[in-house]
């Protein structure tokens, strides 16, 4: 019979701990260490109340043993309770003279403790509580103050942190404060945040968290990047393309089983996911535009062109339609394989002219949408141009020019009629919102259209996010 000793932190249990049976009789003696309950809270393992306040509230656990059935459970009961903040140092100092058995109960207990065990020191306090409420009354409620909402997250991310509070609402304080950073148009801090919540939610409390958590932190940080433009780095352009990936697998209605069909670039659960929210699906594509990845820009912009076109939405799919053919346009000239840029050469031009085409019949009433339906056909027909121009097709490419500075100028002159018109009768001018300019809704309009602003390379790179073999190949 083997003699055990068990530890929690530093200090040394009966050699034969044991519990109060929960059927009506005592287990003791020879024990094998089964499971581990949190004292007062009535917690169990992976069966937290939601609360804070009653899941947190854990001065300390108790070790338990059930009785193996080969030995007699005659024995008096003695349950014994340890305080979970007690030190490991001196424990460490024990382990050179332990049996492997007796080490192998002990590295399985810490690292339970650790995983499963990773509770609050103390509950939130009221103060700690009115804090975040007020917080999110400034954010969500009427009488908004971002600014202010910011101040009081991050005093609420330094309570909850500071106090060991479950990842998963730690998480959700970082989120949170990302889109209030996303509100201020500072990106690059809503990024560190995003960040953040996805290392906690990917971390040992994130299956504690609202499902809505993991896709809604994916998504921030995928847009956080998205706003950068042609800014972001090719390795941050690279995480914000993985991001919109797993958002778009996290919100599908189908298991994300990496099931293609013959041919497919992406998942049928990805793709899913894009029917489901085509305006990011135009997003990822144009943060893989900024990664390089052109073909992968393109068939998510032509997944996106469907989607658009599958709930009615015309415009946005010629929109998309065209960003295809301008990212085939981009990429053209990146293999060594002489007979792969003739066939993508073929379909980049094939597919900007018929997406050209496709907005003679596109109406709708919102005409600032309209507008921006024209400019990026301006913009396809220049990307065209460049394109017959670099593969010798001079007398070509003159057209497609001379036709996109033509509707680009007559947009731009139409608008500047339009706001005299509204300037003379006194009408109030349409409230700007400053934006960071990630949505397809954000994209160049009437009155920033002109064939002029081709020359301008930071109108291009900023803008129109084109690529330096794009902006190459029309000039």
């Amino acid at each position: 019979k083997q003699t055990m000793r068990f530890f929690a932190g530093s200090s040394q249990l009966s050699s034969s701990p044991s519990y109060p049976s929960t059927t009506g009789y005592s287990s003791s003696g020879s024990s094998l260490l089964a499971w581990t309950a949190i004292s007062l809270s009535q917690r169990r393992l992976r069966f937290a109340p939601r609360s804070s306040a009653v899941r947190n509230s854990r001065p300390s656990f108790v070790l338990n043993a059930v009785a193996h059935p080969d030995y007699d459970n005659s024995a008096t009961v003695a349950t014994t309770s340890i305080q979970s903040t007690t030190s490991s140092s001196s424990s460490s100092s024990l382990l050179s003279d332990w049996n492997p058995l007796e080490k192998d109960i002990h590295n399985w207990l810490t690292s339970s403790s650790n995983i499963l065990l990773s509770d609050a020191t103390r509950p939130p306090s009221n103060e700690e509580i009115k804090t975040l409420q007020k917080a999110f009354a400034l954010f969500y409620g009427s009488d908004r103050n971002v600014e202010e909402a910011v101040n009081l997250l991050t005093k609420s991310i330094e309570s909850w942190e500071g106090t060991n509070q479950g990842g998963d609402e730690t998480a959700g304080l970082y989120r949170v404060r990302g889109d209030a950073y996303m509100e201020l148009t500072q990106p690059k801090l809503a990024a560190g945040d995003y960040s953040k919540s996805i290392e906690l939610l990917d971390g040992p409390d994130g299956n504690k968290a609202d499902p809505e958590e993991k896709p809604a932190s994916r998504l921030g940080h995928g847009r956080a990047i998205r706003s950068l433009g042609m800014a972001a780095t090719k390795e941050e352009a690279k995480s914000a393309s993985i991001d919109y990936a797993v958002y778009f697998s996290l919100v599908s209605r189908l298991d994300d089983d990496n099931d293609k069909e013959a041919g497919a670039m992406f998942s049928e659960a990805i793709i899913d996911g894009i029917q489901r929210n085509p305006y990011a699906a135009w997003e990822w594509g144009m943060v893989n535009r900024v990664a390089g990845d052109y073909d992968a820009a393109a068939e998510v912009h032509r997944l996106a062109a469907k989607a658009f076109e599958e709930i009615g939405d015309k415009p946005r799919a010629v929109i998309s339609a065209m960003d295809q053919g301008i990212d085939l346009a981009a990429g053209l000239g990146e293999s060594n394989d002489s007979k792969d840029n003739g066939a993508k050469l073929t379909m980049a031009k094939k597919i900007l002219e018929d997406a050209i085409t496709s907005d003679i019949n596109v109406e709708g009433r919102d005409v600032e949408l309209l507008q921006r339906v024209v400019a990026k056909e301006g913009e396809a027909r220049i990307a065209l141009s460049g394109v017959l121009w670099n593969s010798k097709e001079k007398a070509g490419a003159e057209a497609p020019f001379g036709e996109a500075c033509s509707r680009l100028d007559d947009l731009n002159r139409d608008y500047r009629e339009r706001e005299q018109e509204r300037i003379k009768k006194g009408r109030m001018p349409p409230p700007k919102v400053k934006r960071l300019g990630f949505s397809i809704d954000d994209i160049v309009g009437a009155d920033e259209a002109s064939c002029s602003r081709f020359k301008n390379e930071k109108f291009i790179q900023e803008k129109l996010v084109w690529p330096e073999g794009l902006q190459a190949k029309v000039n």
